[in-house]
């Protein structure tokens, strides 16, 4: 790689293989890293190989030729990505530490001295996002020495979004389609843009799977059948194709459907260069501004306090709408003005309906008017629900603060006409 710095990089992290992608400025598009250097072999199993009685990890395809070795030990993707902590001969590890040794044993595959010092930003996607895995993956991330601008998540069909919008103009004109292969199995997505309101949404229709034939000509009837069936009723410029299962070996009918309607392209990195292509946009060019991905894991409503600031009346955000539940979070520090209740404001995605929420301070210290310094965690932990944490800083020398800690939870729930 010739970049060493300010490197972007698109991380597929998977139950069975990940792997990785990079944005080359050059050709302005993301790139997939080989496992090894010369080959088009871009998927490594996600598994570790620990050497007994050292800190030594290996990861993939290393990994499992270590692994067949009597002095090592084998960690498999579903205890890495798991919620309980795995006992080795000599230790047991948590999944934090595990992820963070997978992740920082990947990411050489980048060929960077210093990966903090070198990488702006990693985004990673997978599947689903479950809270154990968003805590886990934070918690590696933050082991290995990097901020948390320089790292984010976001979960397969974002990838998609942010993959088809990278493209040019005429591919998302219109509807943009995507078959997803799982050996015998096929899904179908479909991203449709409403351009009707400011900003304009983009959100995911899902139709049901059908089984496919091992028979490769009925193969291809039935994938006919299912393209029609699910693209017949919409206005399609684009169709991606991806997963396995999937080759150009046996599709004929089908493909030349698909080929009347849209322009078509097959390929097994989808994903991890759509979160290449995401880390692009949210770090540098920001070209999709005007959209916003609707997303199961996206926050519908900002939350944020009317407060003074020098005297002025001002709107302070502190959860913005059109965020992951799993970036949303902030941290600030103020002072009570005759008040002993926190009243924070929620408005919806658009900003044109507001709502207030009181959360009460029993047992606040009595003391004069701002004199009471506030410390404010906020974080969600789901789409829907924000947790809110209050400390009682007192205020310097002349009232010692307390350190009493207040606690509530704010639902994100739509308004009731939404």
């Amino acid at each position: 790689m010739n970049e060493v710095r300010n490197v972007l990089v698109g991380f597929e992290l998977g139950k069975e293989e990940s792997q990785l992608s990079y944005y080359n400025r050059n050709a302005q598009e993301p790139v997939s890293v080989p496992t090894k250097v010369g080959t088009n072999l871009f998927r490594f199993p996600t598994v570790l190989a620990k050497k007994r009685g050292r800190e030594e990890w290996h990861f993939g395809l290393e990994a499992e030729y270590f692994g067949t070795r009597d002095d090592f030990d084998l960690v498999w993707g579903e205890e890495i990505l798991g919620t309980e902590p795995v006992d080795l001969p000599d230790k047991s590890y948590t999944p934090t530490e595990l992820l963070a040794a997978f992740i920082g044993e990947s990411l050489r595959l980048l060929g960077l001295r210093d990966l903090t010092g070198s990488i702006s930003c990693v985004m990673v996607t997978m599947d689903s996002l479950p809270i154990h895995l968003v805590t886990n993956i934070r918690g590696a991330f933050d082991s290995l020495g990097f901020s948390h601008e320089q790292y984010s998540l976001q979960n397969s069909m974002e990838s998609f979004y942010y993959y088809a919008y990278s493209q040019k103009p005429g591919f998302w004109a219109r509807d943009v389609a995507l078959f997803i292969f799982e050996e015998d199995r096929v899904s179908f997505r479909a991203l449709k843009e409403d351009t009707t309101g400011k900003p304009q949404t983009v959100k995911v229709i899902t139709a049901p799977p059908a089984t496919l034939s091992e028979d490769l000509k009925i193969r291809d009837l039935q994938l006919l059948e299912y393209a029609n069936k699910n693209m017949s009723n919409g206005s399609f410029s684009g169709v991606l194709i991806t997963g396995t299962g999937f080759d150009m070996s046996w599709p004929e009918k089908s493909i030349r459907y698909m080929c009347r309607a849209a322009k078509v392209f097959y390929g097994d990195n989808l994903f991890v260069k759509g979160a290449c292509y995401a880390a692009y946009e949210h770090m540098e060019t920001h070209a999709l501004k005007g959209k916003i991905y609707m997303s199961e894991d996206l926050v519908r409503m900002s939350i944020g306090m009317d407060m003074l600031v020098k005297g002025k009346a001002m709107y302070i955000p502190l959860i913005n709408a059109g965020s992951n539940w799993f970036d949303a979070a902030n941290e600030i520090e103020f002072i009570l003005d005759d008040k002993r209740e926190l009243v924070f404001v929620l408005s919806s995605l658009d900003e044109k309906k507001r709502r207030k929420c009181m959360m009460d301070l029993p047992d606040l210290p009595d003391r004069p008017n701002r004199a009471t310094r506030i410390r404010l965690k906020l974080f969600c932990s789901s789409a829907d629900v924000c947790h809110v944490t209050a400390e009682d800083l007192g205020f310097g020398g002349f009232f010692p603060a307390t350190h009493k800690v207040w606690e509530d939870t704010i639902p994100l729930e739509a308004f009731d006409d939404e």
